[in-house]
C-alpha cells in the first residue's frame, strides 16, 4: 500500500469535507478514499459504456 498526501486547494471543498467529517464521524482520509474510489468508479463505467460492454446488474 501507498501513502498519498492531497493537497486541498479550493476552501469551499475543505469546509465541505470537513463538515462532513465532522456531522457523519468519519475522517476526512476515508471520505477522500471513498470519493476517489468513487470516481474511478465511474470513469470505468463511462469506459465500458464507450467501448460496447453494458453490465446488467
Amino acid at each position: 500500500m501507498e501513502i498519498m498526501t492531497i493537497q486541498i486547494s479550493s476552501p469551499m471543498l475543505y469546509d465541505r469535507l470537513h463538515t462532513l467529517s465532522v456531522e457523519y464521524n468519519l475522517s476526512a482520509d476515508l471520505l477522500i478514499s471513498l470519493a476517489v474510489k468513487r470516481l474511478l468508479d465511474d470513469v470505468e463505467i463511462i469506459r465500458d459504456l464507450r467501448n460496447g460492454k453494458i453490465k446488467l446488474e
